[in-house]
């Protein structure tokens, strides 16, 4: 939210008439801005209206449809963003789920093949040692028995091995690195649908739409104000006072105003007393023992609610 500048642009204020009766202190009547909250409704995606559903000056309920955009770029990243979900959740799927049934058969078949081998190969080596203690056969065929049992043993070892770690399926860290990009994919999706509300503005607050700045067929940018809504509920009126009349308002002091507007008056509770910036600082002049002078931005709310009033209104309060 924000409030309006409208009342920032005259807060110096008018010194209508300050003038003496008899032995009373001299009046001062200071010109003040109604002002009021303003809610400028913007979207966090760029994209083109395509469609404004308010008009200038139209009331408007908090969650009122106000604008809609078109964003071809998000229905696109969701697809994107679906089509990762499901290739992540498949990989999940096959970790938990282990090896097929026929790599499981394979390996089993590659054991019972080395199996195979090693007795094969320990008979070979038991002729081989029963023809070597009779001197029938050189140490050369017993050094070569004996190292094809110790490689047929070898492969065996890693037969079962291979067998064991297919029976067994993935590693627990694998399932949980492969569950964390599910997860990581499925937060992806929810920032995308995020943005996808985006794409409709709804009114925040209750109030009257004081602004219609884009239109459809218009490009909408990140942050740019589209609508904007006035709570015509909360208003104040603003003044500025000068510093060495401060002695005659107080935090919680009750003024009357009047609203030529409306052609009323009406009290008025002063809420806050704050310095303003350079720009209104009245300057000292030639005179001696002269000094600048500060603008204090004083702002009063109403009492109670004033039917038909209006942010850029004038407001006059006689200082007493």
């Amino acid at each position: 939210m924000k409030a309006s500048l409208i009342g920032m642009i005259t807060m110096i204020p008018l010194l209508v008439s300050a003038c003496s009766q008899g032995d009373s202190a001299p009046r001062t009547v200071v010109t003040g801005l109604v002002d009021a909250t303003e809610v400028d409704v913007a979207s966090k995606v760029p994209g083109r209206v395509r469609e404004t559903f308010v008009r200038e000056g139209q009331t408007v309920e908090r969650g009122q449809k106000l604008v809609s955009i078109e964003a071809d770029e998000i229905d696109a990243k969701i697809a994107q963003v679906n089509a990762a979900i499901a290739a992540a959740e498949a990989k999940l799927r096959l970790a938990r789920s282990g090896a097929r049934k026929e790599e499981r058969d394979a390996a089993r078949q590659g054991v019972a093949a080395a199996r195979h081998q090693l007795d094969l190969a320990k008979k070979t080596y038991d002729r081989v040692v029963a023809l070597r203690a009779t001197g029938a056969i050189a140490d050369a065929q017993f050094d070569e028995a004996e190292a094809k049992l110790k490689l047929a043993q070898d492969q065996l070892d890693m037969a079962e091995s291979r067998y064991s770690l297919v029976m067994r399926g993935a590693r627990a860290e694998e399932i949980d690195a492969l569950s964390a990009l599910v997860e990581q994919a499925r937060g992806n999706l929810a920032e995308v649908r995020s943005y996808e509300r985006e794409t409709t503005q709804d009114a925040p607050i209750a109030g009257e739409v004081s602004k219609v700045l884009l239109h459809a067929g218009e490009l909408a940018a990140t942050g740019y104000p589209m609508v904007t809504i006035v709570d015509l509920s909360d208003v104040w009126a603003t003044f500025a006072v000068r510093e060495d009349m401060l002695t005659r308002v107080h935090k919680g002091d009750t003024i009357q105003v009047e609203i030529p507007a409306l052609g009323r008056t009406a009290p008025m509770t002063v809420e806050s007393i704050a310095a303003m910036g350079d720009f209104a600082t009245w300057k000292a002049t030639s005179e001696k023992n002269s000094f600048d002078l500060k603008s204090f931005e004083v702002k009063a709310r109403p009492v109670d609610r004033i039917d038909g009033l209006r942010p850029g209104m004038t407001v006059r309060w006689t200082m007493e």
